[in-house]
């Protein structure tokens, strides 16, 4: 279970658009049934964490959430505090006593108090690390696998997982694929699964990283960068040609839709038009 890669960083946490795009992608499939807060912030200082809060609410889990978000869904709690280590991070030691104080401090700062029982904490990690498990084990708590790739820490005040985003990509783990290394290093062959059945979430990955150009040109690493632009060119070429000519060309206007064909091109759509249009009226006039 244990491994390690942890290689020298600099200070403080890479600037990327990963977190973003995680907090979009799960607030996007949970919708109304949940309150995603992309940053909790703790302390006096205010001591400034990049942990997500989702906050459950008396509306059902959509089932797009339980489709998508398979092992997130299935340990959500009235609050779960989720710690995120993006492709370009590791879990490592510190980690774990970060994420123990940033739960005591936020139930300290409830107004009214959270029992721990209602609380849950969440790591998602490209992997398991030897450095973090020897401080989860020096914190006198065990760990237990509970699947492959999901570990529980029993012995902790409040109830935790690490999911191993890596471990678990896949077509049963669409959201968790999107920020999993594995994205990045066997985009082609996730691409081809994923758009079978989650073409929807495909395109709402687009429009956020989009956004994230037009809006936040600063706020990545070059590494990043590079290699999701160049996996979502793809993914985009991918479903492009996979989608019938009508729908790619449905509600745009006619000049662009004509931009391009020849004159004997347009006169056979326009023939085909009126054909289309005869054989509606000759319906409807002998339904009548």
């Amino acid at each position: 279970m244990d491994q390690d890669n942890t290689t020298d960083r600099p200070p403080g946490k890479l600037r990327t658009w990963w977190h973003p795009l995680l907090v979009s992608l799960l607030a996007s499939r949970l919708r109304d049934s949940c309150e995603v807060i992309g940053e909790v912030n703790v302390g006096r200082m205010p001591l400034r964490l990049d942990i997500l809060l989702i906050r459950r609410l008396s509306i059902e889990l959509p089932t797009i959430a339980i489709l998508e978000l398979r092992s997130i869904c299935q340990r959500l709690n009235a609050y779960t505090l989720i710690e995120f280590k993006s492709p370009v991070d590791t879990l490592s030691r510190g980690d774990w006593n970060k994420l123990l104080g940033c739960a005591h401090l936020y139930v300290a700062q409830s107004e009214s108090g959270i029992p721990s029982t209602e609380i849950t904490l969440m790591i998602l990690a490209p992997r398991w690390t030897i450095s973090f498990g020897e401080e989860v084990r020096q914190s006198g708590c065990a760990v237990v696998e509970e699947e492959r790739g999901i570990h529980r820490i029993d012995g902790a005040l409040f109830r935790t997982f690490v999911i191993e985003t890596d471990r678990l990509a896949g077509t049963a783990e669409p959201v968790l694929t999107v920020v999993s290394h594995e994205f990045i290093d066997h985009r082609r062959e996730l691409i081809e699964k994923l758009r079978e059945n989650h073409a929807e979430m495909v395109y709402y990955v687009l429009q956020q990283v989009e956004q994230f150009h037009r809006l936040l040109p600063d706020f990545e690493d070059s590494h990043m960068t590079e290699q999701m632009n160049q996996t979502l060119e793809e993914l985009e070429d991918a479903i492009l040609k996979r989608m019938p000519t009508e729908r790619l060309l449905r509600g745009r206007p006619v000049e662009e839709r004509l931009q391009g064909l020849a004159d004997d091109e347009i006169a056979k759509a326009f023939a085909n038009w009126e054909a289309k249009k005869r054989k509606t009226q000759n319906e409807t006039g002998s339904k009548e």
